[in-house]
């Protein structure tokens, strides 16, 4: 607080270089927060509403699936149940041994869970917990969506939504098919960055994408800057690269503490640490979210860490170190090329599992396996066999919808 307005304006993250007074705590408090009760008044009451028929919001910068498994699913909740099927052979494979769901499931028996646990174990028992306390309690809180055609997309609430999908998978009661949503016009990205600051606390890489979505919002409206879409692009980071640079998207002008505030931060240097996080490998970026790691241990990593390449390597040998691995069949964007050297971000873009790139690359394999092509050969044969596991599945849960 003894710093003046000058001093303040010199360490501007994002260079503000207005001459106006900044404005009060109390004009950003009713800015931020007074619209956002405007919006809540014109809210509906809580109505059931299909959980087939949401969808999750592609930009919500926390992340309850793990990335590996989120390039599967896509979001579609029509596929939720081969999401839960994967991530529990993700599991599976990370412990070693069985994971029994529906004992952990089980609205009778309380369980301990265990003191050491892999990242997709720990993500899966986070989720688990929630469906437990729903079961046991109902939903204390309400999700709320915006309609999207004649379905829905998720605002907040995307933990629970994924929660009830659990639920109605395991028990089969209708119940669990519809959850208690209030409706709003449209997804306010402040709005669902109150809710996330408001929860549990966003990881760093949660932080960036949330700085990024938020300054999209604010250049959209001020300066009436138009950013690409996220559907429109095949790796969800190059959504949020868009405003990774800092000279040419400045925040607009007395908005530098209103973005703080919305970010539950304290120093204007923060948003320009965590703007930097959105120039990490891509590699990292997934695995620095699914691990969780701090903006301050990035920070510290890519000081020792020269290259992107250095980076890159750096990350995969602590994740492994912390017990963190690729499952069989997931759409891998941590793989490494023979020698071990790290692929780059545009080297390791695979196409997603099941669709028609992926299945034209398996023809293209298939095609180009003979004689002498042992590595070729290999290759053909382990995507033939992802391919056919795949279709197992698929055809396990067309069956269910059948009988």
């Amino acid at each position: 607080m003894g710093k003046s307005k000058k001093s303040i304006r010199e360490i501007d993250a994002f260079q503000i270089t207005d001459q106006q007074s900044s404005p009060s705590t109390m004009e950003i408090d009713s800015d931020l927060f007074g619209a956002i009760g405007l919006v809540d008044i014109n809210r509906q009451t809580a109505a059931p509403i299909g959980i087939f028929d949401i969808t999750p919001d592609p930009r919500q910068p926390r992340r309850i699936v793990p990335s590996t498994l989120r390039h599967i699913w896509k979001g579609n909740p029509q596929d939720t149940e081969r999401l839960f099927s994967v991530w529990l052979d993700a599991i599976e494979g990370e412990r070693g041994s069985r994971f029994d769901l529906s004992l952990y499931l089980s609205a009778d028996t309380d369980i301990k869970y265990p003191e050491k646990v892999g990242p997709f174990e720990d993500a899966f028992l986070k989720l688990i917990e929630l469906a437990v306390s729903i079961y046991k309690e109902g939903l204390t809180n309400p999700v709320t969506v915006a309609p999207a055609g004649l379905k829905y997309q998720l605002e907040t609430g995307e933990r629970r939504w994924l929660a009830y999908h659990l639920l109605f998978l395991h028990t089969k009661d209708s119940k669990f098919a519809k959850i208690a949503a209030r409706t709003v016009d449209g997804v306010n990205l402040w709005r669902q960055a109150a809710e996330n600051n408001a929860r549990a606390n966003l990881n760093a890489i949660g932080k960036a994408r949330q700085l990024a979505v938020l300054l999209m919002d604010l250049l959209k409206r001020e300066e009436e800057i138009e950013f690409t879409p996220i559907h429109q692009f095949e790796r969800e980071q190059h959504f949020y690269l868009q405003v990774s640079d800092g000279e040419r998207y400045r925040a607009p002008r007395n908005t530098s503490q209103r973005l703080l505030m919305a970010m539950g931060l304290k120093h204007p240097k923060q948003l320009r640490e965590y703007r930097r996080l959105l120039e990490l490998p891509e590699v990292v970026w997934h695995i620095a979210d699914d691990l969780n790691w701090t903006e301050y241990s990035l920070r510290t990593m890519r000081e020792g860490a020269p290259t992107p390449e250095e980076l890159t390597q750096h990350a995969l040998i602590r994740a492994k170190d912390e017990g963190y691995s690729v499952p069989t069949g997931a759409v891998s964007v941590l793989g490494k090329p023979e020698g071990g050297t790290p692929k780059t971000a545009k080297k390791t873009q695979e196409a997603v599992f099941g669709s028609k790139q992926h299945y034209s690359q398996v023809v293209k394999l298939i095609r180009k396996a003979g004689h002498g092509k042992k590595e070729v050969n290999h290759k053909a044969l382990q995507m033939i066999t992802e391919m056919r596991q795949w279709l197992e599945e698929q055809e396990q849960i067309i069956g269910r919808y059948e009988s």
